[in-house]
């Protein structure tokens, strides 16, 4: 799964990209990091399923490269749904993610004003920028 991916983040437009290949049934961001000041975003953890596996990825900053956080198999399709969920918390708590976060999600400007870009995003766009030079 994870030869799957760039050694660095993943823009989001990359992360479509991912979905719409014949890789994967289903890639889907799990959570995304705003550069502040900009609208530029990052996926920063995501859940991918493929060859009857729910993939929870995230982006460690520390060890500068993804890391799979959670990986369980399904029979039927429908079985998929469940654990796809899972891995999207699974990856959203090691990026530090909570409930909390997601209820002011849809309006993503009052975010970015109230909470600015936090540490792990600022490190974020610096691994994304060096993996782009």
């Amino acid at each position: 799964m994870l030869e799957s991916l760039p050694s660095r983040p993943l823009t989001t437009a990359e992360g479509f990209a991912l979905h719409q290949s014949d890789a994967f049934r289903m890639v889907t961001p799990a959570s995304v990091s705003t550069r502040a000041e900009s609208d530029d975003e990052l996926v920063s953890a995501l859940v991918a399923v493929r060859d009857g596996v729910v993939f929870g990825v995230y982006y460690d900053v520390e060890a500068d490269g993804w890391d799979v956080v959670y990986r369980e198999t399904y029979e039927e399709p429908s079985e998929s749904n469940a654990l796809v969920d899972e891995a999207g918390r699974a990856a959203q708590d090691e990026v530090g993610l909570d409930e909390a976060d997601w209820e002011a999600v849809d309006d993503a400007e009052v975010v970015r004003r109230e909470r600015g870009e936090s540490e792990y995003a600022r490190r974020l766009f610096d691994a994304y920028d060096r993996g782009t030079e």
